[in-house]
């Protein structure tokens, strides 16, 4: 299946096809970040886009970072923040410090919090798209996974038609409204048919969590 996996990369980069990379990672599985990073080389060298959650990344890094995350202070906190900080933060990697990560034909690096944010790297920008904790839907859990595939899919679909997202910062910010509206829904519509937010959905959605300063 590898061999097969990997002509089939080739032929579609052939045929100018771009490689999207969801890494899943399952961190109990792996021994070391040398051994994770060594399998995962050849798939991640070859991938023109990739995603990877926060927990993924900060593993590939290392934790020689906490430190500094711990004592980040973000824009908008609570007053009770001193004491809720440990267990949520919002740290933004900067470009260097995902340097060790990034590989010249990478055109984008989405590094995703469930529906809380999804941080984004292109060789000439970078940013954070704010979103909203699952748990403002589901309070009686904080794990942000089950949104995950949600997101994903919803970043791949902005992709594949909406291009001006490579180029463009701002516009690639509002697609990516797309995407965490489409992991919030999958959390209400849980048992339920599941599908992609509408366009008029997603704008309802940024009116009633963002204010028009953060737009």
């Amino acid at each position: 299946m590898r061999s097969t996996l990997f002509k089939a990369i080739s032929l579609s980069k052939k045929f100018r096809g771009l490689t999207f990379f969801d890494l899943n990672l399952p961190l109990p599985l792996w021994k070391s970040r040398d051994e994770t990073r060594e399998v995962i080389k050849e798939a991640w060298e070859q991938a023109d886009i990739i995603e990877v959650t926060k927990q993924e990344l900060e593993f590939l890094l290392d934790e020689q970072h906490y430190e500094r995350r711990r004592n980040y202070r973000p824009q908008y906190y609570a007053e009770n923040y001193e004491q809720t900080k440990k267990r949520r933060d919002c740290y933004h990697y900067t470009r260097e410090e995902i340097l060790p990560l990034w590989h010249d034909k990478l055109k984008f690096l989405f590094v995703t919090d469930g529906t809380l944010r999804i941080h984004y790297y292109s060789p000439s920008f970078d940013g954070v798209a704010v979103g909203t904790e699952d748990v403002l839907i589901t309070p009686f859990t904080c794990d942000r996974t089950g949104s995950g595939d949600a997101v994903v899919a919803g970043i791949m679909r902005k992709l594949t038609t909406q291009p001006e997202m490579f180029e463009n910062q701002d516009f690639l910010e509002r697609q990516l409204y797309f995407a965490i509206a489409a992991g919030i829904i999958s959390q209400w519509t849980i048992g339920a048919v599941r599908g992609f937010p509408t366009e008029s959905a997603t704008q309802n959605l940024k009116e009633q969590v963002y204010v028009p300063s953060m737009w």
